[in-house]
């Protein structure tokens, strides 16, 4: 038996407003590229992400899904960069600041967004504090920058150029859950 949510359709409910209309567009067309993705399996395409002013790639293989932000409990006797837990569709996720963990300022909470969740691949329930998804890169259409302005976290790898001029540093999924410090959270 399935069970449909409700829907409020009155216009209170509906925000019609051009920057709304544009962020559907967005949201619907991201949706249909994320669909065509596997078959685009021989291609070099990642799915950019903004964490606070940053902005990386991450092997779509490899993300599971971006969410809303949720609540989020704390867990005593954590570092700071592990915000906690949260309930992502009945899967309790461990929350993580990405740029905290990196030895960056961390992300403000007016700025978190969404969670990017780690796909199955990786066999962790955790996710990443983001700001926000903004779309999908072939890493065929990017400009390599110079290997000297590579972050000091070994998870960051490469880092690329778009064509508006955006740099974006590659993040290594697999490097950051295998890390000794993300297994670390206790302090």
């Amino acid at each position: 038996m399935s069970t449909s949510l409700p829907v409020d359709n009155s216009p209170e409910a509906v925000d019609d407003s051009p920057q709304a209309g544009r962020l559907r567009d967005f949201s619907n067309q991201l949706a249909e590229r994320l669909k065509a993705a596997p078959r685009l399996a021989g291609e070099p395409t990642r799915l950019a992400v903004r964490i606070g002013s940053h902005s990386f790639l991450v092997d779509m293989a490899l993300a599971g899904e971006i969410v809303p932000l949720a609540a989020v409990t704390p867990v005593p006797w954590t570092r700071s960069w592990f915000r906690g837990l949260t309930n992502v569709r009945g899967r309790l996720v461990g929350v993580v600041d990405l740029l905290e963990l990196s030895g960056r300022a961390p992300l403000p909470a007016d700025q978190a967004y969404q969670l990017l969740v780690m796909g199955e691949a990786l066999k962790v329930n955790a996710a990443v504090l983001i700001t926000r998804a903004f779309g999908i890169r072939n890493l065929k259409d990017l400009d390599a920058v110079d290997a000297g302005a590579l972050g000091s976290a070994r998870w960051e790898r490469e880092r690329y150029r778009d064509l508006d001029g955006t740099t974006l540093a590659e993040l290594d999924l697999r490097e950051l859950v295998a890390s000794d410090v993300f297994a670390s959270i206790g302090v």
